[in-house]
């Protein structure tokens, strides 16, 4: 008996983790043929265009804005990062989100993935793991076009000379650790998209609304207030840009300026978002009529 309940519970061992084998294979091939469709389109490839070629806008930017011999490489670094990060990102981040589910609806395409032994978790998760992945690059470029143009500026100049700037090799472990943080707010707005384009049944309404919306609440937040409530703290698009201009403070030594409630308040609000946004899709998606 001991040895039939031994070998009955090797063998549900065995098949669970088979068979989860099994569904992260199926994930990988989706994710893999989404992968191949995306790059085949334009849309993307214009806002990786777009991202990096905000490098070559920031370094206009702080020529024009800054004074001479004042501009270090963290100064600049962290303006291209920015305007990548406030702008270019999100926007493409929450349309491309947006069209991922939604477009197979308009198609009709989504139908005939189903019908194969791909489940709506397999579908859903790849799309998903595809939005993380253009939402990544969209900064990822961004940064490696600005670091060429960041190293032609000095670390400090002359007027840091009273103050202790980091190192190096501590400046790129500040940008490295600011630009992680970053990233959580762009893939809560991708999120945001995505949880739009499941419960859109076309495309054209999924962009339309979730853009439209993206575009209202950046306004709109600055000005609901109550009391010492205001609706701006609370939401993750007010944290574009947090995490790199505390770096940059670092970077130039003002260590008092370190705003440790700005980066819990990032990293809080956005997690929020993005298991909520999550959530919401896959319990919508998984339940929902495909006819």
């Amino acid at each position: 008996m001991n040895r039939c309940g031994a070998f009955s519970g090797f063998t549900n061992r065995a098949e669970t983790s088979s068979n989860a084998n099994t569904m992260f294979g199926r994930v990988l091939r989706l994710y893999l043929t989404e992968m191949a469709k995306t790059w085949r389109t334009k849309f993307p490839w214009l806002g990786l265009a777009a991202s990096a070629l905000m490098a070559l806008v920031a370094r206009q930017s702080v020529m024009e804005g800054g004074s001479p011999g004042q501009m270090t490489a963290a100064v600049y670094f962290t303006t291209s990062m920015n305007v990548a990060a406030t702008v270019i990102v999100p926007v493409f981040s929450v349309i491309f989100g947006a069209m991922l589910v939604a477009g197979e609806s308009t198609r009709g395409t989504v139908r005939t993935l189903l019908v194969r032994p791909i489940t709506r978790w397999d579908f859903l998760t790849s799309k998903l793991l595809m939005g993380a992945t253009y939402t990544i690059l969209l900064l990822a470029v961004n940064a490696l076009a600005a670091l060429p143009i960041a190293s032609g500026y000095p670390l400090k100049t002359a007027f840091d000379e009273s103050v202790q700037i980091p190192g190096a090799m501590e400046q790129v472990r500040l940008f490295l650790a600011a630009m992680s943080l970053s990233l959580l707010p762009q893939l809560a707005t991708m999120c945001f998209g995505f949880c739009i384009s499941v419960l859109s049944a076309n495309v054209a309404t999924s962009v339309g609304v979730a853009a439209g919306m993206w575009l209202t609440l950046q306004p709109v937040k600055e000005f609901i207030r109550f009391g010492r409530f205001e609706l701006a703290d609370w939401l993750f698009l007010n944290y574009y840009d947090a995490a790199m201009k505390v770096a940059n403070d670092k970077a130039g030594g003002m260590y008092e300026m370190f705003n440790q409630h700005s980066i819990h308040m990032l990293t809080g609000t956005s997690v929020v978002a993005i298991l909520g946004f999550i959530a919401l899709s896959y319990f919508v998606f998984i339940r929902r009529d495909l006819n």
